[in-house]
């Protein structure tokens, strides 16, 4: 009997680590990759909403390439890619350029309750930034409009106008999301040798010189992570967008976020939606892949 027991134990010990994860392997497998393989049956079949499923039928890539064909989808693509890299720029350049204040001599003392404030956005769902900016933006009623009317300036239709929709989604995205990169950078420039900014001051550098020459090279990693975290959530917008604007006016700011979920769920083509769905995951993972390279090239160099 205590021999068996401890070939049980030994046993136990040996396979510990398969044991601990067990749990989150079933998880994942439950709640990611089997509604995935689903998903994927589903995109390669006719399944309409108004029907159902069992009447649906195999048609293999029929769906992929009526999608690709889809010039809506093609017009999501392009503003998706316009919108994510317009907002990583300007989330990595304010951020970058907060973090420099705020952790500056003058602000030393006050950054605590400036970064308590300007980290509140994070602290709200994306759903209800949305929809709290979409009635700012509103014109007639909109705090925004009165604004610019006690500047002298005439009112602007932010949400049925193309260009100031697109700017005002831009903006609010930038909202919520430079409270991130913000706190990343601030941590970042910590890391950064105070010898080294001394020692450049000495000599006579210029304090241009000094962050392009120091500061950027010691934190380049930090940059690198927060722009292919936001790329990734700019690619995947949705929520802001599609309580903001709904995609409109028209389908002018129809990401491909928006633009899935309506063939899915509005127009009821759940095997084209899904067929969508695959081609943007396909995307996303070759983004992140390339944005991990050159990461570790990165790494390598250092």
């Amino acid at each position: 009997m205590k021999r068996r027991w401890k070939t049980i134990v030994h046993y136990a010990d040996k396979k510990a680590h398969l044991i601990f994860v067990a749990p989150a392997g079933i998880f994942l497998l439950l709640f990611s990759v089997a509604p995935l393989l689903y998903s994927f049956g589903i995109s390669l079949t006719n399944y309409n909403l108004y029907f159902a499923q069992s009447e649906a039928k195999f048609v293999g890539l029929k769906n992929y390439v009526k999608i690709i064909q889809d010039e809506a989808f093609r017009q999501a693509v392009g503003w998706t890619f316009t919108f994510a890299v317009a907002v990583v720029v300007l989330d990595v350049a304010i951020g970058m350029l907060l973090a420099q204040i705020l952790t500056s001599r003058v602000f030393e003392k006050r950054a605590g309750i400036l970064k308590t404030i300007m980290i509140i956005p994070m602290m709200i769902a994306p759903t209800v930034i949305g929809t709290i900016w979409g009635l700012m933006f509103t014109p007639n009623y909109g705090v925004i409009n009165n604004i610019l009317n006690l500047l002298g300036i005439q009112s602007v239709n932010w949400t049925t106008t193309v260009m100031p929709a697109k700017l005002a989604i831009i903006f609010v995205e930038m909202w919520g999301s430079i409270p991130f990169c913000l706190l990343i950078f601030m941590g970042a420039l910590k890391t950064v040798p105070q010898e080294l900014y001394e020692a450049a001051l000495i000599d006579g550098a210029k304090k241009v010189t000094i962050f392009f020459r120091i500061t950027i090279p010691h934190i380049r990693n930090f940059i690198a992570m927060v722009v292919t975290v936001r790329v990734m959530d700019s690619l995947r917008a949705f929520d802001v967008i599609y309580t903001l604007t709904s995609g409109g006016p028209g389908t002018s700011t129809e990401t491909i976020g928006t633009t899935i979920y309506k063939t899915a769920i509005t127009y009821s083509k759940v095997g084209q939606g899904s067929a969508g769905a695959f081609l943007f995951l396909i995307v996303i993972a070759v983004i992140s892949f390339a944005l991990m390279r050159i990461l570790e090239r990165r790494d390598d160099e250092v």
